[in-house]
């Protein structure tokens, strides 16, 4: 909760989910083990069912509440994928969701929705499923292997040592398998390992095999004091000296969970240093009761406030936490104890499951509720569209902005294209290309012919995703010309013969591209190159220049230059800043869209790659350097509404919208026409 409130001031917070799945492990595993040593068998139905009266009736109320109150709190933007999240959320697959969409939940700058907490619940859930059936399966192998022999002293369970052993190996495989696979994806780069279960089972698995070993000595009291709090001091290490940028789970998780197993090991301790004083403390008692429910009520607190104020500061963010806590304590007395206590519910185990399958179809259900009200906001804002695209004033967009001031609106139309709420899919677009933009971690890049394929004169376009989203406007300007539009482009890859640190560290492939690059428009011979790339800040890190790549941008375009190509070398468009995301900031303000502006200074103009292709270009003769950052920017303010056109379609990104109406000034740029 404290990284969620506060992720600066507690940036590895997000441990707390590693020791809790320990501890889950743990104690589910000892109630297993109890259960079939006691009994000799294993009921799985009264296991689930007793899991489902644990966790359903909560985390249904609460998925209900989110998806009513969504609405109301956060913009339009992010209505649809609260509902598909909320009714991921009902079945509990919202962590393989989250991976499907490659989601960085660590990004402070993402924007989350109410539900996304839900994803470690169920990881949760899912080992639930599977991990009781591993028990049944040690089950009968002992009875296999001790076939004609009993226990006295343990009734129905033959021979516990056996099936101790059983169990015990079974889930050394399992823990062994899941933290390989963990440290394998994590180390590849892959974002999907952070939500996966693969991943995640050797964590809970952890608790099992302590559960397995565990005995219940008070030996050793120095010992396990001083135990204690080492495993505390390894969280708190985790919680302080982690952040987004360390590769997790994997390997780096280790810190954390032994932490909390040593933390279990240890137990009621003793004299000066015993954690035990402060474990028995009331208020940590009740934190501790209502810590479930706490669970899923402060991360939508935090949401819908951060969504409608912004980050919290100190004073907002105690009275966060104070919230969250009382609806925790209504949560737990008046949904989660008054269900698990119910003795019908406990007696009659198919009564419980048919409640349970209608609990969660009714928040299916209602999760659905931010998408209705989606389509009703869309279908009053998109005849209002319609009429301004009717009507299509001639200064839209661009032809709204000076040095000096803008228009937020064409003609006073107070509408804007396209409605944040759709800006994402205002792409550019490339008939006939089936991969026109190859992926970050591709080793080719490919070729695609973006427009007018008959003509007699070719303009290449290389580079990245900021080459990309210029494209719309050379769609165009070469409309009804003798030029054809060829596109060389890969995400996150710069056309520079340097490293980026992300492609050191692995994230991507780059360099060899850009080789095959070049030599294939050195090959074509085009009449001109256009390229740009995003404002990198990461490029030749070990470089003792003074922009990082300049001269690896030398080295793509003196070989152009030699052969006669004219190259033009564009300016990045500003950059709002990682952490405005425009179409969200734009749809929570409409009437006080200065908010979503920012200032000129802080858009990156001149610096990073900007500087370093700059300087190359003054290198190279026969190489333009341009900006158009003036079609963008006053001054002073850089607008995310600029006669009627929405800029950005992210927080980097150009909506195509607005490139279109720049094809004058890039006309101009490139004297095509």
């Amino acid at each position: 909760m404290i990284y969620h409130i506060y992720p600066d001031r507690l940036p590895g917070g997000f441990v707390g989910v590693d020791v809790f799945f320990v501890i889950s492990g743990f104690l589910i595993t000892s109630h297993i083990l109890r259960e079939v040593e006691t009994k000799g068998r294993l009921s799985l139905l009264e296991f689930w069912t007793n899991r489902a009266r644990r966790i359903l009736p909560a985390a249904t109320v609460a998925i209900v509440v989110i998806a009513v109150a969504a609405p109301f709190f956060l913009p339009n933007t992010q209505w649809t994928s609260t509902a598909i999240q909320g009714i991921a959320s009902v079945f509990y697959v919202q962590n393989f969701l989250l991976a499907a969409g490659s989601v960085d939940y660590l990004r402070q700058d993402a924007a989350h929705t109410p539900f996304q907490h839900f994803w470690s619940l169920s990881v949760e859930e899912q080992f639930y499923l599977f991990w009781p059936l591993v028990v049944v399966a040690a089950l009968v192998l002992a009875r296999l292997l001790t076939a004609g022999r009993r226990d006295s002293d343990r009734g129905a369970l033959p021979n516990p040592r056996v099936f101790r052993y059983l169990v015990f190996r079974l889930f050394v495989i399992i823990v062994v398998a899941s933290f390989v696979y963990g440290v394998i994806q994590v180390n590849a780069g892959d974002p999907q390992a952070y939500f996966v279960t693969p991943a995640r089972v050797w964590e809970l698995g952890l608790g099992g095999l302590l559960a397995c070993v565990l005995s219940d000595s008070q030996r050793f009291p120095r010992l396990r004091r001083g135990l204690a709090l080492a495993g505390i001091a390894a969280i708190a290490i985790s919680c302080v000296f982690y952040d987004e940028s360390t590769p997790f789970p994997g390997a780096f998780a280790l810190v954390p969970t032994l932490g909390a197993v040593a933390v279990i090991i240890a137990g009621r301790t003793e004299g000066p240093g015993s954690l035990t004083p402060v474990v028995d403390w009331k208020p940590v008692q009740l934190v501790g009761m209502w810590s479930y429910s706490l669970y899923l009520w402060h991360f939508p607190v935090i949401t819908f406030f951060v969504a409608t104020r912004g980050r919290p500061g100190l004073v907002e963010g105690v009275a966060l936490a104070l919230l969250s806590l009382g609806l925790a304590m209504v949560s737990f007395y008046l949904v989660e104890e008054p269900v698990r206590r119910n003795e019908l519910f406990r007696n009659r185990r198919w009564i419980a499951v048919r409640a349970s399958a209608v609990a969660m179809a009714a928040a299916a259900a209602v999760a659905v509720v931010p998408q209705v009200a989606f389509e009703r906001y869309m279908s009053v804002e998109q005849e209002r569209v319609d009429r301004l695209v009717a009507l299509a004033p001639p200064s839209m967009g661009a032809g709204e902005i000076s040095d000096s001031s803008f228009q937020t609106y064409a003609d006073g139309q107070s509408v804007i294209i396209p409605l944040p709420a759709e800006a994402r899919e205002d792409e550019p677009e490339y008939p006939g290309c089936e991969e026109p933009t190859a992926a970050a971690d591709s080793p080719i890049t490919h070729e695609c012919v973006a427009a007018n394929p008959e003509g007699s004169k070719t303009l290449v376009v290389v580079g990245d995703s900021h080459a990309s989203q210029w494209v719309p406007a050379l769609q165009e300007i070469v409309e009804g010309t003798d030029w054809k539009v060829v596109t060389f482009l890969h995400n996150s890859c710069p056309f520079n013969m340097e490293k980026r640190q992300f492609e050191l560290d692995g994230g991507l492939e780059c360099t060899e591209p850009n080789t095959a690059t070049l030599e294939r428009i050195l090959e074509m011979e085009p009449e001109k190159v256009f390229m740009t790339n995003y404002a990198a800040e990461d490029m030749a890190p070990d470089s003792d220049e003074e922009y990082g790549g300049t001269q690896g941008y030398v080295e793509v375009l003196e070989p152009m230059a030699e052969a006669g190509i004219e190259v033009i070398a564009m300016h990045d468009t500003p950059i709002p800043g990682d952490e405005l995301s425009v179409p969200d900031c734009v749809a929570a303000n409409e009437e006080s869209l200065d908010e979503c502006g920012f200032d000129r200074e802080s858009s990156r103009e001149s610096e990073e790659t900007n500087g370093a292709l700059e300087a190359a270009a003054d290198q190279v003769e026969g190489v333009r350097f341009e900006s158009l950052v003036d079609e963008f920017c006053t001054e002073d303010i850089c607008p995310a509404v600029i006669g009627s056109v929405l800029v950005y379609r992210d927080n980097n990104h150009v909506s195509a919208t607005y490139m279109r109406t720049l094809a004058g000034p890039l006309s101009e740029v490139l004297d095509i026409g």
